[in-house]
């Protein structure tokens, strides 16, 4: 099977392609043969060393925290069947450019009908870190007031949708070009970055999500209501000493670090099939297309999101149709 690999933090040229062995579930695992991964800035971001303080790991690494696919074994004691369709967002260490990868049963949902495979492997890292940050972290209620930063990429257009789900006042930040993709998401105001500073419209939130870590704790700080909660996708050492100190003060600073949680996930196929929730897919590559596919996440100018695909010479009829999810 192949799957992406880098032995060393660098540019996206690290990664490379490699054969490898199959891996064999364990106990409490179900092997799923990828259909599609998704892409996320997190993978670049570890891939270049970024994050190494926060999220140290062992060479040689695969990126990739969200995979769609097929069950191709699982125990027969197990709620997953070969053949049947599933996503997930994977605990670390993550792997999910690669063509099989086994993954804890607890972690798993079945694919909502509506969903493709690319559509949900897009969906569970993006789509849980906006939904825990808006949830867990600010607490939102109907009628708040919600600013995302960074609203047409893949985090911040689910934070959108969610926001506008929790019935309340989304206003997105994105460049010019994107103004009326973010209005279709449901924004009930969109700020040009480009033209004009959010921070000094003068207008305030209950909550703001900076989901392309572009404005600190303290730019956003007079613009956010007393009791409100200020979140960044970006975990510094700054940002987690504030948020320890967080009981202290009325307004709240939040690192987040999305969580696996099947249940969540459940939540977010529930706002797909209710029309709450839509996946915007940008393009997919394949897993030869690994670097091409970082080079693009690390422009930050991608719509909606990426993916790659394992098996891009395959149908996703020919997928399923495999007899007991074997090719």
């Amino acid at each position: 099977m192949k799957k992406v690999v880098y032995h060393r933090y660098g540019p996206p040229e690290v990664l490379k392609v490699a054969e490898v062995k199959m891996p064999e579930p364990v106990a409490g695992q179900v092997l799923v043969k990828v259909v599609a991964a998704g892409i996320n800035p997190v993978d670049y971001k570890i891939r270049n060393g970024s994050l190494k303080l926060v999220m140290p790991g062992r060479f040689p690494r695969t990126p990739g925290g969200e995979i769609a696919g097929i069950v191709y074994k699982s125990g027969s004691s197990s709620l997953f069947k070969p053949g049947d369709r599933v996503y997930a967002m994977l605990e670390r260490p993550r792997g999910g450019y690669a063509q099989y990868v086994a993954v804890k049963e607890k972690l798993l949902c079945f694919i909502p009908a509506n969903l493709s495979f690319e559509e949900a492997a897009a969906l569970p890292l993006a789509g849980l870190t906006a939904l825990q940050s808006l949830r867990d972290k600010g607490k939102i209620t109907q009628g708040m007031r919600v600013l995302i930063n960074g609203a047409s990429g893949g985090v911040g257009s689910f934070a959108v949708q969610i926001a506008k789900a929790f019935q309340t006042h989304a206003t997105g930040v994105c460049s010019g070009k994107n103004i009326n993709f973010v209005r279709d998401l449901g924004a009930d105001a969109v700020i040009n970055y480009e033209t004009e500073d959010f921070t000094k419209t003068g207008n305030h939130y209950d909550i703001i999500l900076d989901a392309v870590a572009k404005k600190d704790f303290m730019s956003c700080y007079n613009i956010l209501k007393p009791g409100g909660a200020y979140i960044s996708t970006l975990p510094n050492l700054g940002l987690l000493l504030r948020q320890t100190l967080n009981p202290l003060f009325s307004r709240k600073a939040f690192a987040i670090i999305a969580r696996s949680k099947a249940e969540d996930l459940t939540f977010l196929g529930r706002l797909t099939e209710e029309g709450n929730l839509k996946v915007n897919l940008e393009r997919a590559y394949s897993l030869d297309e690994a670097v091409q596919s970082h080079q693009r996440m690390e422009s930050e100018r991608v719509r909606g999101k990426l993916v790659l695909k394992a098996f891009p010479g395959q149908s996703e009829e020919e997928i399923v149709q495999t007899e007991g999810g074997v090719p």
